[in-house]
């Protein structure tokens, strides 16, 4: 893979290692040097459509860390900007691990699960929705097929797997991936969280039952097929 020239500026010698491409071509790559580690999220602008800019705006996503960082875990920003070609993100590393890119927690779906859906409980419950300037993603698309709200919290947008961060311990350590953060109801991350651990990439199948005991609500069938079918629907 060949690393942007923008990720090398900020490598500064640091050992890089890409970690994850998106479904647009946007790449993460991990800094490792004597002075700990950083990531870098680097997005080209070419071949995103308007509508799927949302999903990966980092200078949006840079200003929700700074904010919901003052509740809950996330990565500290370090630097942002772009230029013609692409728009990058600089964030200090959080201990802890993806269970998408370790062995130990992909092959430990009971702790993986429990951790996510701590963590999502812990994010919930964190900030206050009053505070919260940011609408949820949800709440601007296919508004007449969303469901009625049942709880209104602010969700993290994304759940899926990764973006839960799990200490030595395995237990729940931060949260990344929060350009999607806003307001919406909180099955919009239920859903979607507990969908994802579902699929083959992550684990292949069902653990709803322990994920809602941890989080601690009982399942709701209508909201979860709603919000599951929006999802895979064409955006």
């Amino acid at each position: 893979m060949e690393i942007p020239h923008k990720v090398l500026e900020f490598a500064q010698g640091a050992t890089v290692e890409p970690v994850w491409r998106n479904d647009l071509d946007g790449l993460t790559f991990r800094l490792r040097d004597r002075r700990g580690t950083r990531f870098v999220k680097w997005q080209p602008h070419a071949g995103v459509a308007s509508s799927h800019w949302a999903d990966v705006d980092l200078a949006v996503e840079a200003e929700k860390l700074a904010w919901a960082g003052r509740y809950i875990t996330v990565p500290e920003v370090l630097d942002q900007g772009e230029n013609d070609d692409a728009a990058w993100l600089v964030t200090e590393g959080i201990p802890g691990q993806s269970a998408v890119h370790s062995a130990r927690w992909r092959a430990d779906a009971e702790t993986t699960v429990a951790a996510i859906a701590s963590g999502l409980r812990q994010l919930h419950d964190a900030i206050p929705v009053e505070d919260c300037p940011y609408p949820g993603t949800w709440s601007a698309r296919q508004q007449h097929r969303i469901p009625e709200v049942d709880q209104l919290v602010v969700c993290h947008g994304d759940p899926c797997v990764p973006n839960t961060l799990i200490d030595d311990h395995g237990y729940f350590a931060g949260l990344v991936d929060l350009a999607q953060l806003g307001v919406s109801d909180r099955w919009a991350d239920l859903a979607i969280a507990t969908y994802s651990i579902s699929w083959d990439i992550n684990f292949g199948r069902s653990y709803d039952g322990l994920f809602f005991e941890v989080y601690g609500v009982q399942p709701d069938a209508e909201r979860i097929r709603a919000y599951r079918k929006l999802w895979d629907e064409p955006r």
